[in-house]
């Protein structure tokens, strides 16, 4: 056929646009699976600002990973100053044995310790906290408070200081920080 022919050409017309609508339709399809885990991250949780249940659900967290979302600050914690160390990791599994994930958010938390999590991931979970700790009573927000920042203090100690243990990095502290922040401290 030649290259120059009208039937090249509209079959190269067709080839473009078959391609085009199928981006357009993954397109479609990754924004209503968002749209709907954020309908269900709102429900489970109680969150009220949709932009927040969509900036939570675009970071691939649902409903059923959401439980891996509250050991956020122990990864976070973690990766502060670069890599994570192995006494760092087996903090966070004994983190992970206590609150019984299922195997979906056992494996999105195994991403994250392999893989550094942008920084929105952190930036997101303390959007979720302050709202998270904004619905509970003085009594539950002190609760939560001491038990998350308890594990966020135990993942910085267990790489730093004499034996793996003790001493603190700033990254690390200014990451505790922003936690403590985040959880209205």
């Amino acid at each position: 056929m030649d290259s120059n022919s009208p039937k090249r050409w509209h079959n190269l017309e067709e080839q473009f646009f078959k391609s085009l609508d199928n981006r357009l339709i993954e397109q479609l399809r990754q924004r209503t699976q968002i749209e709907q885990s954020a309908e269900a991250i709102a429900q489970l949780t109680g969150i009220t600002d949709p932009a927040l249940a969509q900036k939570i659900a675009s970071l691939n967290i649902t409903a059923e990973t959401l439980a891996a979302f509250r050991l956020v600050p122990l990864v976070a914690v973690a990766w502060a100053s670069d890599r994570i160390e192995a006494n760092e990791r087996m903090v966070i599994d004994e983190a992970v044995e206590k609150s019984g994930l299922d195997q979906s958010a056992r494996e999105l938390l195994g991403t994250w310790t392999k893989n550094r999590p942008g920084s929105e991931l952190l930036d997101t979970w303390c959007q979720y906290a302050g709202v998270l700790i904004k619905s509970l009573d003085e009594s539950q927000r002190k609760t939560l408070r001491d038990q998350i920042l308890s594990q966020a203090q135990a993942v910085a100690e267990a790489a730093g200081g004499v034996l793996g243990f003790g001493s603190v990095s700033p990254s690390e502290k200014a990451t505790i920080d922003k936690i403590k922040k985040a959880l209205g401290g």
